[in-house]
């Protein structure tokens, strides 16, 4: 339509379209058109049918066919100004699209610079810590060489006063001393203190030690660092087991006699075990590992987390709140079957990953969602963990990869080639985190 011409054309329509100078007479109805006499001549002499424009105009009305032409008119008009609605439909949907995408952007963008806004000033106090500490040090030698200065210039003097006096039993004196006070500092180590105060940017994990976790046909989903450093793995078998490894992940103790033991944290002096073939969790104390009580939970069990004095259960198809002397407080419907890692974040939210929808979410403590975060390169998300600045850490099982989330959801980065990835750990205080690979391989990292 937009190469041709799509309105007739203006003029004497009486005319031939051949030629000019004759009338049209006649109607080819084999050829659809409109001829003079010689066009009837030359180009249609071979024409079968032929009509005299009279007769075919009385054919037209006879059969209504002006009617039906305006009909099939009117109906191209009718589909063509819906085709041309649905288009500028189409343009205000690209343009709301638009809209919401700047939007986003820009809200992402200000998350991106409010947190390395807050990384920066962390960094920037960091580094006036280090001054600080170092001109202290350095202060500390400042003033003991000051007070060696001070020390010989009063000796000098006194030398040089004693040259000129006559009193000679002053100048023995002040000689001695003076010489006694001469040794005295010389036996005084001079040296020279050196600090310097550098930075040190990392760019990805360095694996420092990898082991198989104790327990045969073991089937781990996740684990935690304890209150003393050691960290604690749970058996996730019939007749399971939590296995505890010391700073140099060795295996001192064993807790026996566990079903479906799920994942273990310790709260104060107590370690709390989620237990998926009991229903309940299991309390025992930290310090010699005897049990103290069961808490029924009366439904099915997974990961556990807690936060300002509750503890938090991923149950499958819901969240359930309870406190420490394991009283109901909330329940919270969440999306899936499949919620069974859980964590929370310093403002408060609880964050869970569900491994068949390929979410992380974060929800409120009243239960309504803050946000939710997918992306093409995180399969299977599923254990969590979170930072000291409210970083979150997501162990991408089928994807084989880590990704970092902000506090409010969005990707830092995605640390790649993890295999197999169950859940991760953070050490910060050791500068270590901890990730097992395919339920049975622990993997300790240098960050």
């Amino acid at each position: 339509m937009k190469s041709g011409n799509i309105f007739p054309e203006s003029g004497n329509i009486h005319s031939c379209p051949k030629h000019k100078r004759e009338t049209v007479k006649f109607f080819c109805n084999d050829h659809q058109q409109s001829c003079c006499s010689t066009c009837i001549g030359t180009k249609h002499r071979k024409c079968e049918s032929i009509d005299t424009v009279e007769d075919a105009a009385k054919n037209i009305k006879q059969n209504r066919q002006l009617d039906v032409l305006l009909g099939d008119m009117k109906n191209l008009e009718k589909k063509l100004t819906k085709a041309k609605g649905e288009q500028e439909i189409n343009v205000a949907e690209i343009e709301n699209s638009v809209d919401e995408i700047i939007e986003k952007t820009e809200r992402e963008f200000k998350e991106c610079v409010d947190h390395l806004e807050i990384l920066k000033n962390k960094h920037l106090d960091e580094v006036a810590g280090a001054l600080k500490k170092g001109r202290g040090k350095l202060s500390e030698c400042t003033n003991v060489l000051s007070d060696g200065i001070q020390c010989t210039n009063y000796c000098c003097r006194n030398i040089e006063r004693v040259k000129e006096t006559e009193n000679d039993a002053e100048m023995v004196m002040t000689y001695y001393r003076v010489k006694e006070r001469l040794l005295q500092l010389k036996q005084f180590k001079c040296t020279k203190k050196q600090i310097t105060i550098s930075q040190k940017k990392v760019t990805s994990f360095e694996r420092i030690n990898e082991f198989s976790i104790d327990g045969e046909n073991s089937i781990v989903w996740t684990g935690n660092f304890l209150s003393n450093g050691n960290f604690v793995f749970a058996d996730y078998i019939p007749d399971g087991r939590c296995f505890i490894y010391n700073k140099d992940w060795k295996s001192t103790e064993v807790i026996d006699g566990l079903s479906y033991p799920f994942e273990a944290i310790h709260s104060g002096e107590e370690l709390l075990v989620t237990c998926d073939g009991t229903k309940s969790i299991e309390v025992f104390s930290l310090s010699d590992l005897h049990k103290l009580q069961s808490i029924n939970i009366n439904k099915t069990v997974y990961g556990i987390t807690k936060l300002n004095g509750a503890c938090y259960v991923g149950c499958g198809n819901k969240i359930i709140k309870l406190n420490l002397s394991g009283e109901k407080l909330k329940e919270y419907k969440v999306e899936g079957n499949y919620n069974i890692h859980i964590s929370t974040t310093k403002d408060g939210h609880i964050v869970y990953s569900n491994c068949s929808l390929n979410t992380v979410t974060a929800i409120t403590d009243q239960g309504d969602t803050v946000w939710q975060y997918k992306h093409i390169k995180m399969k299977v998300p599923r254990g969590l963990d979170v930072d000291s600045v409210g970083n979150i850490f997501v162990a991408a099982r089928g994807s084989d990869n880590i990704h970092v989330l902000s506090g409010a959801g969005s990707l830092i980065r995605i640390i790649e080639d993890i295999p197999q990835p169950m859940f991760i750990k953070l050490m910060e205080e050791r500068s270590i985190c901890c990730v097992c690979s395919n339920r049975e391989i622990m993997k300790v990292y240098k960050l």
